[in-house]
């Protein structure tokens, strides 16, 4: 969705930092995140228009249901819709409460197609998969992690298969902080280079979010690995 589609876009992305627990409204921000109140308030909510988006495109591609990752799955809607569709899902958040909130949300019959890691994405060994979700959650990894971890999702999705992500740009709110990664246009396009895009959205416009008003610069993904 691009600046001009929405005057004040509210995503609603988990506005604390996983790796250290602080609010990153403010690049000095110490605040403890209140994980708990956070999830309490997004228990119910549709999954993110992206995933709707990058499911849906995946789904008339022909793509068969297969291994799923999901990186920062929070309260968990998106890994739940991706069980209800009969996915094997490696669900991939690093808070101790993101797992103890998945948990008691999955439905029994499910169980056995899920495996939870209460990991930093950077620490997780990527199974071969054919589907990556990662809504509000690579910006959360520092350049040099970052760029490690989006190698390894490079080289570990099979051919055909989706990567549905999010990244910050250059001109968010949170732009700055040395511990996340925010990038402009160009560097957006190299992540993809050689990938069939299809979609590369940018928003970049002021909202609001789960801490307060925010301005949003955000690139939307959805590419696919090519068959051959």
């Amino acid at each position: 969705m691009s600046a001009d589609e929405t005057q004040q876009p509210d995503r609603q992305a988990p506005l604390a930092d996983p790796e250290n627990g602080t609010v990153p409204g403010d690049p000095a921000s110490a605040a403890v995140a209140d994980w708990p109140a956070y999830y309490a308030h997004s228990l119910g909510r549709e999954p993110r228009p992206l995933f709707a988006k990058g499911v849906k495109l995946a789904r008339d591609a022909g793509l068969e249901p297969g291994q799923a990752v999901e990186i920062g799955f929070g309260d968990g809607t998106e890994t739940l819709a991706l069980l209800a569709d009969g996915w094997r899902v490696l669900a991939v958040d690093p808070t101790p409460e993101a797992r103890e909130v998945l948990q008691g949300r999955v439905p029994a019959g499910d169980v056995d197609r899920l495996e939870i890691r209460a990991q930093p994405a950077q620490a997780v060994e990527l199974p071969p998969f054919d589907l990556l979700y990662a809504g509000y959650a690579l910006s959360f990894l520092d350049g040099a992690a970052f760029t490690e971890f989006w190698a390894d999702v490079r080289a570990s999705v099979r051919p055909g298969g989706f990567l549905i992500v999010n990244v910050f740009g250059e001109r968010d709110t949170w732009a700055g902080r040395p511990d996340m990664t925010f990038i402009d246009r160009a560097a957006a396009q190299r992540m993809v280079d050689g990938l069939e895009v299809l979609a590369l959205d940018e928003e970049d416009a002021d909202g609001s979010s789960f801490v307060g008003d925010k301005h949003w610069h955000v690139f939307d993904i959805v590419a696919r690995r090519p068959s051959r």
